[in-house]
């Protein structure tokens, strides 16, 4: 009986969450996977596995919330053991070597967060507690203290609070303290500031602007005021002098790359880490820390999603592992991140309370190995280990773009084009295609020549046709021929004459039969659109999602323009506006992406603008056709078309949000009923 209620409530359970849809949304995601420019994950073999844990010991004490890591030019590793008030020496094993902060040394640390340690040994660590930065000796000798520099440049407002810091080789210190948002504060080794660099920017938010904008002076004040992201970590490339930072509160560009100047050359505008929907709790990235080795590999940690993430110069996703867990290769708080000089990974578990090794296994070595020498501009040498990589895995995208890269070099460009495609990389397909098409035309002038010439004459004679059977609808009484296929015509060569037409007889069939034109014209572009331009990918084309991105919008903007019209003296009927906003709209938009569609085979990523350009003729015809349908049917001045047709448009966009809040409405109603019905079928059993 137990086992049939059991399986019962299993049932239960089961069939709710196919109801809402959740089972297979959110089930476990692959060991190991990489994150595609677009956004969604591509699985991949798991690059770095479990080489052995390093906690604190008995005798010294366990670990309790440390905050940070760091591993000196002679891979000994450094933890700042925050709430233990002190700060741990170990070599690569565990074994403790040193111990900063003890009663005998009387350092009388108070919560270090930070550490740096130069080439010879000297050791800065960030005394957060005591508001202060101490340089100690290698043998923890206090050598010197940094407290607040004295400036009046320095916002008083921020109590200097050192939480992380490194040092150039020229001994000034970048340090992030506290909430201080205005950059990193840089110290020289007269502890004088030197001034702020890095600092972040406010990105505008339309969002928190209409908040503000309308909200009474103690609204304002209950909402704070906005301050720009502050710098969480920090780490430099002492070859190059780069600063790295991680940034904390945003939701884009968490990891920076500082030049001495102070300008990030990372690549902006863009997300670093993942957001995450389980149960409908999106969980946001949070980027504690970064690290970067010797060949320019990033690696992150994001305490949110607990896993770490690896990055190229570019930008580009390489590796991510981890995920919350108790086990072994998973984390409860990761918040530091390091590399040692073999390559292998050290990790800080703040929650766990100690540092997980992780070594790269033969897939990542390639992946690393492919990288470098792919930045390095070697492409050949960089193309046997992206083979390797593609032996492994195919879905591998960057190895893909790498041997693309190197067959683009030997100049085989139709091969490094079906790379690039692999590869997802819609610039580097393009140059290639570009190439493809100058070496086809050099070859095939004269058969592309004779097929240009047929094709145009065909445009030409086509136009000359429909231009002469539309002058000769014009001259036939309305009603004679087939009043459908002529107002279509008179659309495109006499629209104000195709409306009153449409008016005097409106139908609904050539509505259904243009809306489905209408559906058909944007699966045509979504399939039939060269890869370099394809912004939808067929293989994640959502059926409803599109269908319904047309449908709604022009249902909703011709029911807003009958209700307008019927308030501000119109004379049109519901059915009229619909018939004519089928001709008016959807002939020019079936036309206009049909032949962009077309015109994708032929351009290059150069001609940007004339592939665009296609889009923007497109819309002024749509909005000309909107104008003077408007018009034609009631009998409206210009003035008084433009303003009916800027209030139709609020008001689609009113009914839209309307629609919007009551679907969310609705969808807490019905979790609140499911919960309900869960609750009393699994407490009666």
């Amino acid at each position: 009986m137990r086992r049939l209620r059991l399986g019962f409530v299993i049932l239960i359970v089961t069939m709710a969450s196919i109801f809402t849809g959740t089972l297979t949304a959110f089930a476990v995601p692959a060991l190991g996977y990489v994150i595609a420019p677009e956004g969604y994950r591509i699985s991949v073999p798991l690059g770095y596995s479990v080489d052995r844990v390093l906690t604190g010991d008995y005798e010294n004490g366990m670990l309790k919330n440390p905050e940070d890591l760091f591993i000196d030019s002679r891979d000994q590793v450094y933890i700042a053991d925050t709430a233990n008030n002190r700060v741990l020496k170990m070599d690569k094993f565990g074994k403790i070597l040193k111990v900063f902060g003890t009663k005998e040394d009387k350092l009388n640390l108070m919560e270090p967060r930070g550490i740096f340690v130069e080439d010879d040994g000297d050791i800065y660590i960030a005394d957060t507690g005591n508001n202060r930065i101490v340089h100690l000796s290698p043998e923890g000798q206090m050598i010197e203290k940094f407290v607040a520099p004295k400036s009046d440049l320095i916002d008083k407002d921020f109590p200097f609070m050192p939480t992380k810091l490194v040092l150039d080789r020229s001994g000034n210190m970048y340090v992030t303290s506290g909430n201080d948002y205005h950059g990193l504060l840089v110290i020289d080794g007269q502890n004088q500031f030197q001034g702020y660099i890095a600092p972040n920017k406010l990105k505008f938010n339309l969002k928190d602007y209409i908040l503000r904008k309308y909200a009474t002076k103690e609204q304002r004040e209950a909402l704070g005021k906005v301050v720009p992201p502050n710098h969480r970590n920090v780490t430099i490339d002492l070859n190059s002098g780069y600063l790295y930072t991680a940034i904390e509160n945003t939701t884009i560009d968490e990891i920076k790359r500082f030049n001495f100047l102070g300008i990030n050359t990372y690549p902006a505008d863009k997300h670093y880490g993942e957001f995450t929907n389980r149960r409908g709790i999106i969980t946001s990235p949070n980027v504690v820390d970064v690290s970067v080795d010797k060949d320019g590999i990033i690696t992150t940690v994001d305490s949110n999603q607990r896993k770490v993430y690896q990055y190229d110069q570019e930008g580009n996703n390489l590796l991510v592992f981890g995920g919350n867990g108790d086990q072994t290769g998973f984390f409860q708080e990761p918040v530091s991140v390091a590399n040692d000089s073999e390559g292998l990974l050290y990790v800080l578990d703040r929650a766990r309370g100690e540092v997980q090794v992780f070594r790269a296994n033969h897939f990542a070595s390639l992946v690393h190995k492919g990288s470098r020498l792919y930045y390095d501009g070697r492409y050949e040498e960089a193309l046997q280990p992206w083979r390797e990589v593609v032996n492994i895995d195919s879905n591998y995208i960057f190895a893909h773009r790498g041997i693309g890269k190197a067959l683009y070099k030997e100049q085989k460009w139709k091969d490094a084009m079906a790379e690039f495609r692999l590869g997802e990389d819609m610039g580097s397909y393009s140059n290639a295609f570009r190439e493809y098409r100058h070496e086809t035309l050099r070859h095939q002038f004269g058969w592309i020549a004779l097929i240009i010439a047929v094709m145009g004459a065909a445009l030409y004679y086509s136009i000359v046709a429909l231009t002469a059977y539309s002058r000769k609808v014009l001259a036939s009484p309305a009603g004679s021929g087939n009043p459908s296929i002529q107002n279509a015509i008179l659309t495109i060569f006499a629209p104000r004459e195709a409306f009153y037409r449409i008016q005097s007889a409106p139908r609904y069939m050539p509505v259904i039969v243009l809306v489905l034109g209408m559906l058909a014209a944007r699966f045509f572009h979504i399939y039939f659109t060269s890869f370099h331009f394809n912004l939808t990918r067929p293989e994640f084309a959502d059926f409803y999602y599109e269908v319904a991105q047309l449908i709604v919008p022009f249902f909703l903007f011709t029911a807003s323009a009958w209700m307008i019209t019927s308030i501000m003296d119109g004379e049109s009927k519901f059915k009229q506006i619909l018939a004519a906003c089928s001709y008016g709209v959807i002939i020019p938009y079936i036309i206009g992406t049909v032949a962009q569609a077309l015109m994708s085979h032929v351009l290059s990523r150069d001609e940007l603008s004339i592939y665009n350009g296609i889009s923007t003729v497109t819309y002024c015809w749509m909005g000309l056709c909107v104008f003077f349908l408007i018009m034609t049917m009631n009998d409206y001045t210009v003035g008084k078309t433009i303003w009916v047709i800027v209030i139709s448009i609020l008001t689609a966009i009113a009914l839209l949000l309307v629609g919007i809040l009551f679907y969310i409405l609705m969808q807490h109603v019905i979790d609140f009923f499911k919960e309900v019905f869960l609750e009393v079928y699994i407490s009666g059993f």
